[in-house]
């Protein structure tokens, strides 16, 4: 069967162009929901991109955070092994200033009386005594005392003086210097009378 179309041309060509106008709205929506979809998945993705950025951030600060911490319980360690070796120092250097005093004591002859003591342990003499005695023989002895001690070393005789009191008798003044021997005294162990046992600094 044959089909025959009997709509006026005008009517055929505004068909037509009514057919094109929606195949082109209908390309148009397309594309339109395309950008939108694209659009949507865009910023989908931008904002995982700042949330991974946030988080890399937060990490990288947690980071820092913990290793700063870490510098400061190193710098604490440090500092705390530091004092303890200076302890150690201290101790190994101490003086038993009790002992000593009381060695020198020991060591003065009955005819010997101080004056007067200069005690420097970082200087070189430790010690400058300064006394008086009646004769020369009791400055020998005092000196031949210290220079067998224990205690001392580089005993030596500095000057004397003779002078006279108000009684008319006579007074001989003297100076020693002497050093700390470089020793320390064991109070762990008592000496009973005995001479004290020691131990070298090192």
């Amino acid at each position: 069967m044959i089909g025959i179309n009997l709509l006026p041309p005008e009517l055929k060509l505004r068909r037509i162009d009514d057919k094109k106008r929606a195949s082109l709205i209908g390309i148009s929506i397309v594309i339109v929901f395309v950008f939108i979809i694209i659009g949507v998945v865009g910023l989908a993705f931008k904002e995982n991109i700042k949330a991974n950025l946030n988080t890399t951030k937060s990490n990288l600060e947690q980071d820092n955070i913990l290793a700063s911490e870490d510098q400061k319980i190193q710098e604490l360690a440090l500092l705390i092994n530091d004092r303890w070796q200076a302890t150690q120092s201290v101790d190994e250097e101490r003086v038993l200033w009790s002992q000593v005093l009381q060695e020198l004591n020991n060591s003065a002859p009955f005819d010997v009386q101080f004056e007067n003591i200069n005690a420097q342990v970082g200087e070189t003499p430790n010690f400058i005594l300064q006394g008086n005695t009646t004769t020369e023989r009791e400055i020998i002895k005092f000196n031949e005392k210290l220079e067998n001690s224990i205690f001392f070393n580089n005993v030596s005789f500095k000057s004397s003086s003779l002078t006279k009191n108000e009684d008319e008798s006579e007074k001989l003044n003297f100076t020693l210097e002497f050093d700390l021997e470089r020793r320390q005294i064991d109070a762990n162990k008592p000496t009973n009378g005995e001479s004290p046992t020691i131990k070298e600094i090192k």
